[in-house]
């Protein structure tokens, strides 16, 4: 009760002070909790080089994660933002991380005499680097393979796909659908559809038996012509089920407790210094903070101002303890 009295107090000062507060500083510190503000899921495919629309060089790939951390940002698992339980420190605004295709450069391993090092130019290397430099910065992020498509297939290096899932598997990250051959699902009829996404899960689960493929990435960001295949089905026995599709593009998702958010429909910020790109979604939260997700610091509290308390999604207190600010948006 003590912490809610002064968060309260903290965020009536803030509003009191609003014609003196400088939103251009950006300063995460000085906002106060806003649990329906928009939430980033990036994207990205190649990492290597040159820089390209659909290529990030790992220099930009950690330009990408360095910018984000001192902005107040803070990565999550696409699951925890499914489930709602953000675990997410006071004041940050959580975002989320994926990769389409496995190809070689986001995970590759390289061979030092008898051991396998991650090179540190690779996407997990990035990552696993940024980890170890920024232990308050857990990244992750979910990987959308393909398990059945050459150069592409499951990252690249055949002879160590094994030991590559082993090592998402075990150390945070999440292994998505993306399916089998990269098949346009809006083209093909519903048995294919089907076949593609069950064989992709099958796949996964011969290297990673049991292994729950939750979450799917349309590819080419084409829906199959009965959507619902894009969520479950079943081929020759085999069933699939997914709790979330992912788009290509090309913004913002609203808050997991806002009635607007379809786990079936998420977009996509696709990375790259452009218009649309994730630095361009900072500034524009830079200038109006008010759009941007900021975290109370409790996965199991949603704080919401007054004037949005009725864009909440219906029964969440059942899993929710749902707390009302005076603080209003600006």
């Amino acid at each position: 009760m003590k912490v809610f009295i002064l968060l309260t107090a903290i965020v009536v000062t803030l509003n009191l002070g609003l014609a003196t507060w400088d939103i251009q500083a950006g300063d995460p510190g000085t906002l106060p909790p806003n649990e329906l503000g928009q939430i980033m899921i990036l994207e990205y495919h190649l990492i290597g080089y040159p820089e390209g629309r659909w290529c990030r060089t790992p220099e930009n790939f950690r330009k990408d994660l360095e910018l984000l951390y001192e902005n107040g940002y803070y990565p999550i698992p696409l699951q925890d933002l499914l489930s709602g339980e953000i675990k997410a420190p006071v004041g940050k605004t959580p975002f989320v991380i994926t990769f389409d295709d496995s190809s070689a450069g986001q995970f590759r391993y390289l061979k030092k005499g008898d051991r396998l090092e991650i090179d540190p130019q690779s996407g997990v290397g990035v990552m696993e680097q940024f980890k170890k430099e920024h232990p308050d910065f857990p990244v992750t992020a979910t990987f959308y393979v393909l398990p059945g498509t050459g150069k592409s297939r499951l990252f690249g290096q055949e002879e160590y796909i094994q030991e590559k899932l082993n090592f998402l598997a075990q150390n945070g990250y999440e292994i998505g659908n993306h399916s089998y051959g990269h098949e346009n699902l809006g083209k093909v009829d519903d048995t294919a559809v089907q076949k593609q996404l069950a064989l992709a899960v099958q796949a996964i689960q011969k290297y990673l038996p049991g292994y729950q493929v939750r979450s799917f990435a349309l590819p080419f960001g084409v829906h199959p012509k009965n959507r619902m295949l894009a969520r479950e089905g079943e081929y020759q026995g085999f069933k699939y089920r997914h709790n979330s599709v992912m788009l290509v593009g090309s913004g913002p998702v609203p808050s997991p407790y806002s009635a607007e958010f379809n786990p079936y429909q998420l977009e996509r910020i696709q990375a790259g210094d452009t218009p649309w790109g994730p630095k361009s979604v900072v500034e524009r939260y830079r200038k109006n903070p008010s759009l941007r997700f900021v975290s109370d610091g409790d996965p199991l509290k949603i704080t919401v101002s007054q004037e949005l308390q009725g864009k909440l999604s219906r029964n969440l207190s059942r899993k929710f303890q749902v707390v009302v600010s005076n603080n209003k948006s600006n």
